[in-house]
């Protein structure tokens, strides 16, 4: 794949992180939220962790919004 290919995937899939982050991140709040207690349904300890570690990664990886 030549260097111009590489950058316009590379863009490409930033900007879909974009998306992927917004949604995520909303559903993890609303688990969040819906939860009684510190734990969060359909996850365990190391899950949940894996989960925010994604999110956090997806945070520093995307590219801002345009608009």
């Amino acid at each position: 794949m030549s260097d111009d290919k590489q950058q316009k995937f590379t863009s490409k899939v930033r900007r879909g992180l974009v998306w992927v982050h917004a949604q995520a991140n909303a559903e993890m709040a609303r688990l969040k939220a819906s939860s009684t207690n510190t734990k969060v349904p359909g996850f365990n300890a190391a899950e949940l962790a894996d989960v925010e570690a994604a999110l956090l990664w997806i945070e520093q990886n995307k590219e801002a919004a345009s608009g």
